[in-house]
């Protein structure tokens, strides 16, 4: 229950701010991006494998069959760090 208690869900300008700041990066960068992300959330304790798993879910639509492969990659590589 502590990771809803401060939940907001985004607006739309969230949404939008995220988009304009992960355009025109290449697949290297964003997957950067995700590592350098998921590194700080696990250092401050935010780190949650279900925020992961709905965050994926969210994106999946929007990738290709190659793409969402790579993601399911680095996430299962995220998710196994730890253990």
């Amino acid at each position: 229950m502590r990771q809803l208690r401060n939940f907001r869900a985004p607006t739309k300008e969230d949404i939008s701010s995220a988009a304009q700041k992960y355009d025109g990066m290449n697949a290297t960068q964003l997957n950067d991006e995700l590592m350098r992300a998921v590194a700080s959330a696990k250092q401050d304790g935010t780190f949650s494998e279900d925020m992961l798993d709905s965050f994926v879910d969210f994106v999946s639509s929007s990738l290709d069959d190659g793409a969402r492969q790579r993601l399911n990659e680095l996430v299962q590589a995220i998710k196994s760090e730890g253990k």
